[in-house]
Order: C-alpha cells, then sequence, then structure tokens
C-alpha cells in the first residue's frame, strides 16, 4: 500500500506540474501552453489579454516584469512624475504594504485612454499589472478590467 500512495502521490505532482504551464480560456474554446520565462535585466511583458475591440480599440490587460532594485515608494514617485511629463491626470492612487495602485486618465498616440494599473514588488523587479481602455467604453469595461488587474498574485 506505500508503494501505491508514492506512486499516486508522484503522478499526482507530475500532473499538477503540466497544468500549471497550460492557459486556460473556456469562454473562448481554447487553451494554449505559456510561455514561462524568469525575470531578466530588460523589461519583459510576458501576457497580455484583449477585449473585443470597440470604437475602434480593444481593451486590454497586461502584465510587465521591470527590473527595478529600488523600494515601492520610490517606484511610485517615479511614476508620478512620469505621469505628469505626460500630462495624464491621476483619478485615484491606493497604496499597501505589498502594492500601489493607481487609476489615471489622458491622451496618448491620439485616444483619450482610462487605466487602472498595481505594481508589486519582488526581489530586484516590480510587477505591473495594467488594464487600459478607451474613456468612451470605461464606464462598460470598468468592472471586468480592474477585477482581472486585482486578480494577479505574485508566488
Amino acid at each position: 500500500m506505500r508503494i501505491n500512495k508514492a506512486a499516486l502521490l508522484a503522478t499526482s505532482l507530475v500532473f499538477s506540474i503540466a497544468n500549471a504551464e497550460v492557459l486556460e480560456f473556456p469562454k473562448a474554446g481554447f487553451t494554449i501552453n505559456s510561455l514561462d520565462t524568469s525575470p531578466t535585466t530588460g523589461m519583459s511583458q510576458p501576457l497580455q489579454m484583449f477585449l473585443p475591440a470597440k470604437n475602434g480599440f480593444a481593451s486590454n490587460v497586461n502584465v510587465q516584469i521591470q527590473p527595478y532594485p529600488s523600494t515601492l515608494t520610490q517606484y511610485k514617485e517615479l511614476s508620478i512624475g512620469q505621469f505628469k511629463q505626460m500630462g495624464i491626470s491621476i483619478v485615484s492612487f491606493e497604496e499597501s504594504a505589498n502594492s500601489i495602485s493607481f487609476e489615471y486618465t489622458g491622451m496618448m498616440q491620439g485616444l483619450s485612454l482610462h487605466w487602472y494599473a498595481k505594481a508589486f514588488k519582488k526581489g530586484n523587479y516590480v510587477y505591473l499589472v495594467t488594464a487600459t481602455g478607451n474613456e468612451k467604453d470605461w464606464a462598460a469595461d470598468k468592472q471586468v478590467l480592474m477585477e482581472n488587474v486585482n486578480s494577479f498574485k505574485l508566488k
């Protein structure tokens, strides 16, 4: 009986590891293997997801991994400075021990956009999860986009 338990545990571990590498999209009707890699010295964007396009823009959520050895507070200050330089208005800001979140609006590439972003610090990296939508469609897409961003968790 002891051998069977060990074999069962080993089999379930292999099955769990294999499933952890598959992204599942049941509503869209497909799965795909992830392109999971370790963070590098450059910025990477391991995930981009899009809603159907409306009014010439597809609202989206993306995850970026940015090398950043400084603190999350310094990242917040840098972000606020960049927003000011770009003429972007901060709608709301929230800071916790583990993350910072911003909601902001502004023009980019001729489009009036609305963003919600959350940044997390792990080691020498910032994991930035951003939802972007057309300002015209923000009210309709806001809930699904913000819930998606808020579902992000570091391991």
